[in-house]
């Protein structure tokens, strides 16, 4: 079983309380973050005890447990870094961010922006949100121009991840990035719509 002096040591490095004056003459915003680091040690003292009955009982570590926790988070927040990255690049318009100013925000070097996201985040985006980048090339459906399965089967100019498109694919659309896109017939126009006025 882990020690009180352990999970106090684990709470003050994840969640620190803000220090309070003497006279208990705390502003709102102080208490709030109080409240909400207390919050967040009951949740994890929560999800400890449910890891530690499914792990193997009072011998999981919640050190370890912390850092799985951390290293998930980081995960997660590097992940939607990146689907920022190529929606502020790919969809923004009618002018796009440059690689300057999203790798200013990202703490990343305008390479490592160009470098961050690919086609993958690219139709992820477009999954996520239904919207679709401005569209520069038409060209015949064939499978082996996708790396992704979906493309190759069906329409995914069209629809998104909760309403996806099942339409046969007839078209490969390339939007300006380069990334290809499977279009059907009802989704033409809109790859019509989408594309950049000469």
């Amino acid at each position: 079983m882990p020690s009180q002096e352990l999970l106090n040591d684990i709470f003050d490095i994840r969640w620190p309380l803000p220090h309070f004056p003497e006279d208990d003459q705390a502003p709102p915003g102080q208490r709030r973050a109080a409240e909400d680091a207390l919050g967040q040690r009951a949740a994890y003292i929560r999800r400890m005890g449910a890891a530690a009955a499914e792990h193997g009982g009072p011998d999981h570590d919640p050190l370890l447990a912390s850092l799985g926790d951390l290293v998930a988070i980081k995960k997660a927040a590097d992940e939607q870094i990146r689907l920022l990255l190529a929606y502020g690049r790919v969809y923004v318009t009618p002018r796009p961010h440059t690689l300057e100013t999203l790798g200013q925000a990202a703490g990343l070097t305008p390479s490592g922006v160009s470098r961050a996201f690919g086609a993958k985040e690219i139709l992820a985006v477009g999954n996520l949100t239904g919207r679709r980048p401005a569209a520069v090339e038409i060209s015949d459906h064939h499978p082996d121009l996708f790396p992704g399965d979906d493309s190759r089967r069906r329409c995914t100019w069209g629809g998104s991840k909760n309403n996806p498109c099942t339409d046969e694919p007839k078209y490969a659309v390339t939007d300006k990035s380069g990334t290809k896109w499977a279009c059907c017939d009802s989704h033409l126009p809109g790859y019509l719509r989408s594309r950049p006025h000469a």
